[in-house]
């Protein structure tokens, strides 16, 4: 359904409690940011949200082209887009770059691939002054989440990579090695280790990882341990398809959920509304009712997505790879979803 009807809004009081109501409430062009003239690359690939600002990070799209990629701070998303000074701009080989970004508080968190173990492959960056704070040699193929620990205990800046089946932890404030690949938290089901993306729930600090397309759920036992990974969510296989990636949405309106993108191939002419989902914390799928600005669903793109939730705002920020676009979503509760969708309806009327 790609926009609330006058009778879907009117009656969704009474219905919206099996389903997930998400109004478009912005809509940024980065073209020109992302493009094959520019230092960012060809396409944006990973972004991080904090509910007025997005960190955005780019990718060389192409088997021939070489070149850069970095990141750059849209500020004042939801008012007046603008772009900041580019940052973390690193020579990048074909069909490579960011696989990742994370913000807590003042700190962003990168993860950069570039084939191989590189000195840039996760980073922390001062998100107000964009200075690098320390560096993780590592191949950041498979995305970086801030770590909440388990009772207090083993917070930090986590990491993966292809061929682990194990969480990496550094300290947020450091970089210092808490848990490296060979002794971090095991989070591998035994099925593969083609690992893309991973979040927290903030709560308790089990984790959610996007592996060949699956979502891998480890239920936190303590700071480094874990009950036995198990596959929540699935389609089928994409192990060598990357721009898997996740976003879990805490203590919003309709509970803990997880956004993520079905991507099963690269190819162009994927609809947004069938590729975006949203499952439980459990993995129980939830249906979506879409409100897009102006009745308009993006156009089709080719699966990649990045996603970036901000708990205190409830908004949901989905990055186009193939568009070169930012979306962000609010998520309203049951009992408003109703208004806000008339407000959309509206305002989509007046922009007509």
């Amino acid at each position: 359904m790609r926009t609330i009807t006058l009778l879907a809004a009117a009656t969704l009081t009474a219905s919206a409690f099996g389903q997930v109501n998400l109004v478009e409430i912005a809509r940024v062009n980065l073209g020109q940011q992302f493009n094959s003239t520019t230092s960012l690359g060809t396409n944006p690939s990973a972004v991080a949200w904090n509910g007025t600002h997005a960190w955005v990070a780019g990718f060389i799209n192409g088997p021939s082209d070489t070149g850069t990629t970095g990141i750059v701070r849209i500020g004042d998303v939801l008012t007046a887009p603008a772009a900041g000074t580019p940052f973390g701009v690193v020579s990048t080989p074909a069909s490579r770059g960011y696989s990742g970004l994370d913000i807590s508080g003042g700190r962003l968190a990168s993860a950069f691939d570039s084939g191989a173990a590189s000195a840039n492959g996760i980073q922390a960056w001062n998100a107000a002054t964009q200075a690098n704070t320390w560096s993780k040699n590592a191949r950041g193929g498979s995305g970086v989440a801030f770590d909440p620990g388990f009772n207090g205990n083993d917070s930090g800046v986590a990491w993966t990579t292809f061929g682990s089946g194990r969480r990496a932890l550094q300290d947020a404030v450091t970089g210092a090695d808490i848990y490296t690949t060979a002794n971090g938290m095991i989070i591998n089901d035994g099925a593969g280790t083609f690992w893309r993306d991973m979040d927290f729930d903030p709560a308790t600090g089990d984790l959610y990882a996007r592996r060949s397309n699956g979502l891998i759920k480890t239920t936190r036992t303590g700071g480094n341990a874990g009950t036995a990974s198990t596959l929540i969510a699935f389609s089928a296989a994409a192990d060598f398809v990357s721009g898997h990636n996740l976003a879990f949405m805490s203590d919003s309106p309709y509970g803990d959920i997880i956004a993520y993108n079905d991507r099963l191939s690269v190819s162009a002419g994927q609809a947004f509304e069938n590729v975006v989902k949203i499952v439980n914390s459990a993995g129980l799928a939830q249906s979506i009712t879409w409100d897009f600005l102006g009745g308009n669903a993006p156009i089709d793109g080719n699966g990649y997505y990045s996603f970036g939730y901000d708990a205190a705002t409830e908004t949901l920020a989905v990055l186009d790879f193939f568009n070169r676009s930012l979306h962000v979503f609010q998520v309203p509760a049951p009992t408003t979803a109703a208004m806000l969708g008339l407000a959309g309806l509206f305002a989509s009327r007046r922009r007509r």
